[in-house]
């Protein structure tokens, strides 16, 4: 027993794999069909408004507004869409993939020459947009250097105008003429009244689920990232691995807290959509706490620095409280008790669970490896917290945790329908990760240089090194192109050092570098502060350092000579991140070559 769940659900005997994103809403839509889908917030002040959309209410708005879309001459062609989390975001994704044509999900921070060879690059004839791109997406129009021929507005932003010769299509709806340029109510009116009238060209539109339905750039700078392409195959192979895996109800109240350009959550969402979930949206990282209590959230996917910080403020209260021993002492009692299959947590700690809502029950974290002691804390407070690995090009799950399968340190086992191995294994059988399986990308568009480079007859190399233990469970040691080769041969890998870094309680972040002296490297570390505490704790900038210096002895003296950090430098610049909270570790060294010349640290 795990947190107060049996051994074995036998979800494996539950699930089929399904054809198609349609066929999966479709049967969500008959099988949840009064069930609340999304909850949107459209009032935040003075008294808060909620709208409800149910399953099937949300597959019939897929049919309206994909019609529309390929009345508008978009069939088969690539439609982009860019914005914050919503509800009018996931049902304009699925009406582009699920009919229409080929889905480009764009990252909502990309700055405007970013936009523009993401535009370029996947040939897209239309785009999907919110209120923070409208004016960006003007001069985009403007300067007309793309093949983007019509924007739609999501979520009540400001149609554009762009200064260029306003060329109506023809055919009239009846909130106004089909311009190129209008909000998405617009064209979920003219959908309902093409269908109305026997328009089935969309709703019976074949889906080829092998071929290109997906196109997602992967993190980094965008003239050094890939376009990733993936099929329905792909995304259903992992929509049923994870299904058999991971526990669900249909009474779970999801959180999207990730952004939904990013397939880690995307898949998480299709996931919860095939299993009837309800889901709904942060109104910002700073909010999180408060929208858990305000939606009852039960289930929620995350990042490490996310939920390392909400461990952190969990122990700080309990520390606060003076009730460090009452916890200590009260997590001994429920082990003992787990030993009889008796869950006492619930009520052990329901005071804390009570502060995140009340009902919250399950964390899955990805996108990269969550301190132990922070997963072992929140499970020991009843919360089943796992870890998950994949990339954007496995769709993205390979191995994760589940209720039954937790080791610490782990991602678990690799997916019932995934086969994996260990290419050309070290003497501790490290070697890189390959994966074989129907969730593997179809390849780089337009690149099939970089395709052949981690493709080998029909295996895809991660790029991860890795090892299994004994009863195959995967441990990630780190990215093969991040591992720090000293001038003796020895492998370092910086992960490993910044997860003993990142728990101090005063520490925000960390990254392991090095620095040339003589024959040899030095490894060096930038250590970000919890600003939070320096205040609480009114230290100095010398007293951190004295502490960190301390804690940095204590660190050193758990690791061999050779992985012993021997500099760092304190800093206020949080390292430079993806949207997934990921550190862009070849621009982050750019910035820390620079603060290490203002402060006259170069070696």
């Amino acid at each position: 027993m795990m947190n107060g769940y049996k051994n074995d659900y036998g979800l494996e005997k539950k699930f089929f794999e399904f054809t198609d994103m349609r066929e999966l809403m479709e049967h969500s839509a008959k099988r949840y069909k009064d069930h609340v889908a999304f909850i949107t917030k459209t009032k935040r002040a003075p008294e808060p408004e909620y709208k409800n959309t149910t399953y099937s209410e949300m597959f019939r708005e897929m049919g309206y507004l994909g019609t529309a879309l390929v009345n508008r001459g978009l069939k088969g062609a690539a439609v982009a869409v860019v914005g914050e989390n919503s509800y009018q975001w996931v049902l304009a994704d699925m009406a582009i993939a699920c009919g229409t044509g080929i889905v480009v999900p764009l990252d909502k921070a990309l700055q405007k020459d970013e936009l523009l060879s993401c535009f370029r690059r996947s040939h897209a004839k239309a785009v999907f947009y919110d209120k923070k791109h409208t004016k960006m997406l003007t001069e985009i129009f403007e300067e007309g250097s793309t093949e983007l021929e019509q924007a739609f507005a999501m979520d009540g932003a400001e149609v554009i105008t762009p200064d260029i010769p306003a060329e109506s299509m023809p055919g009239e709806a009846a909130s106004g003429p089909k311009t190129r340029f209008c909000p998405v109510e617009w064209l979920l009116q003219e959908g309902k009244e093409a269908v109305g009238a026997g328009d089935r060209s969309y709703l019976d539109a074949e889906i080829d689920r092998d071929k290109m339905s997906y196109l997602l750039f992967t993190s980094g700078t965008t003239e050094r990232s890939k376009a990733v392409m993936l099929s329905h195959a792909n995304l259903m192979s992992c929509n049923y691995g994870m299904n058999c895996e991971e526990l669900f109800f249909p009474d779970d109240v999801d959180m999207m807290i990730l952004p939904l350009h990013h397939i880690y959550g995307f898949m998480g969402l299709v996931t919860f959509l095939s299993q009837g979930l309800t889901t709904c949206f942060t109104d910002g990282l700073k909010y999180i706490a408060k929208n858990m209590q305000e939606y009852h959230v039960s289930v929620m996917m995350s990042v490490p620095l996310l939920l390392e910080n909400m461990y952190k403020k969990i122990c700080k209260g309990i520390e606060k409280q003076g009730k460090t021993r009452q916890v200590a002492a009260a997590m001994k009692v429920c082990n003992a008790a787990d030993k009889a299959g008796i869950n006492l947590r619930k009520i052990a700690f329901k005071k804390i669970i009570d502060e995140m809502g009340g009902r919250m029950r399950f964390f899955i974290n990805g996108a990269a490896a969550l301190d132990p002691v922070v997963q072992e804390g929140l499970n020991s407070l009843g919360i089943l917290t796992v870890q998950g690995y994949g990339l954007t090009e496995t769709s993205p799950t390979i191995a994760s945790e589940t209720y039954r399968y937790i080791r610490k340190g782990s991602c678990g086992h690799v997916m019932p329908n995934v086969e994996a191995r260990i290419d050309d294994p070290d003497e501790d059988g490290i070697g890189e990760l390959v994966v074989r399986g129907n969730n593997v990308m179809l390849g780089y568009y337009d690149d099939p240089e970089a395709t052949e480079e981690v493709m080998e007859d029909g295996w895809f190399h991660t790029g991860d090194l890795a090892y299994f233990d004994k009863d195959r469970y995967l441990f990630i040691t780190g990215r093969k192109k991040n591992v720090i080769v000293m001038k003796n041969g020895k492998n370092v890998f910086p992960e490993e050092i910044e997860n003993l870094i990142n728990f101090l309680p005063y520490v925000s972040e960390s990254m392991v570098f090095t620095q040339s002296r003589g024959s040899d490297y030095v490894l060096w570390v930038k250590v970000v502060c919890d600003q939070e505490y320096l205040r609480e704790h009114a230290l100095s900038e010398g007293d951190i350092k004295a502490k960190f210096e301390s804690d940095l002895d204590a660190i050193n003296e758990t690791m061999p000579a050779y992985k012993m950090v021997k500099r760092f430098f304190i800093s206020d610049r949080p390292t430079i991140k993806t949207t997934t909270m990921k550190t862009k570790r070849r621009e982050e060294i750019k910035q820390i070559e620079e603060e290490l010349e203002e402060r006259g640290l170069k070696e």
